[in-house]
């Protein structure tokens, strides 16, 4: 959380919790990228500040309601709204957008996006382990995602795809796809249950098995 905005003004606890950020995401990210050898471009602050899976013209791109608590440091108008974005969301959008389209570009590219999110919510269980998150009118992608789950599966994961969410909805694997031809760029979103995530080795299993997974995919 960034100094100046202390905190948003909500408890410390919701910063903690799923809804200020991704637990376990990043060291999950770090070990596939470095096994490929692969960039890894990581959001600094959390999805309460400025959402980065969100579009610039999103309601919830900076979220001013959390489980029906207001969040008061997100109460904008909008120039400090397009402030806060300028500041905190499109140094790292524009960045990564870039890095893509060019790397699309010249060779093509298959993007990870990964997340985590919370094994229960609302009174429901979700008992998947990863959940892989693709557009379905595109067939590579679809393709992929088959391949990556069956791989995943044989490593004792339980894995759904487009699960806990839709992979066409709004995000930046769906903004990539408008920006690159479908031949050129696959964009995947790698969702983690955090009953794995939260912890050092469920995190490790999980990294292995991706990587062991990606390999006959990615070379």
């Amino acid at each position: 959380m960034p100094r100046e905005l202390r905190g948003l003004g909500v408890p410390a606890a919701m910063l903690r919790s799923h809804r200020g950020w991704d637990p376990g995401a990043l060291p999950i990210a770090r070990a596939v990228a470095a096994a490929f050898g692969a960039p890894l471009y990581a959001g600094r602050w959390s999805r309460l500040v400025a959402d980065l899976n969100r579009s610039d013209d999103h309601p919830r791109v900076v979220v001013r309601r959390v489980d029906g608590r207001a969040v008061p440091g997100n109460r904008l108008a909008p120039a400090e709204r397009e402030q806060r974005l300028v500041h905190y969301w499109r140094p790292w959008r524009a960045e990564v957008e870039r890095d893509l389209a060019a790397v699309a570009a010249r060779s093509g590219v298959v993007h990870l996006s990964v997340h985590s999110f919370v094994e229960r919510l609302g009174g429901v269980e979700r008992r998947n382990d990863v959940g892989l998150l693709c557009d379905p009118s595109r067939p590579r992608e679809v393709a992929f995602c088959v391949a990556l789950a069956a791989a995943l599966k044989a490593r004792g994961l339980a894995v759904r795809r487009n699960f806990p969410y839709f992979g066409d909805t709004d995000g930046f694997t769906t903004h990539m796809r408008r920006c690159t031809l479908p031949a050129r760029y696959l964009g995947i979103e790698v969702e983690c249950n955090q009953r794995l995530s939260r912890g050092a080795a469920g995190q490790r299993r999980l990294a292995h098995a991706l990587v062991a997974a990606l390999r006959p995919l990615v070379g």
